[in-house]
């Protein structure tokens, strides 16, 4: 017997962190959501754990729905938007410009929530080091 487990839903106003992570990988064929979704299915994920993917060319791909918890960052994934770049030590400036553009169209969309600065994967988990970039690359865009 086959028992479904969906991803639940949240309440927006809950969120307040965009988390920013890296996919720890320059390789190309590792360069967009598909192998991520891929990844993270492989160690049980019910889905690809974070909300948009931005690949080298700094084109936005969606992975989770935002009404979605995400599976991103313990402790942290029903207050956050999960943002995956691809890369490992290879970042695009389209890509930190992508990612402030991002983050600017969901203020938009969602203007009484009460959204905090952004934060690497490793602001919450210090034994991490992801994303591996400086998150005021992203900020100097917003």
């Amino acid at each position: 017997m086959k028992i479904a487990v969906t991803i639940p839903n949240r309440d927006i106003k809950l969120v307040r962190h965009f988390i920013i992570h890296c996919s720890d990988s320059d390789r190309p064929e590792d360069d967009n959501i598909k192998a991520i979704r891929e990844w993270h299915l492989e160690r049980g994920f019910l889905d690809v754990g974070y909300h948009f993917f931005i690949p080298k060319n700094g084109v936005i791909e969606q992975g989770r729905n935002l009404w979605q918890v995400g599976a991103h960052c313990a402790g942290y994934n029903t207050y956050s938007i999960g943002i995956c770049l691809s890369g490992k030590k290879d970042f695009a400036e389209r890509q930190f410009s992508a990612c402030a553009t991002l983050i600017k169209k969901i203020h938009s969309l969602y203007p009484t929530t009460n959204f905090r600065p952004i934060r690497p994967h490793n602001y919450f988990n210090d034994t991490k080091t992801c994303p591996n970039f400086d998150v005021k690359l992203i900020e100097k865009y917003l």
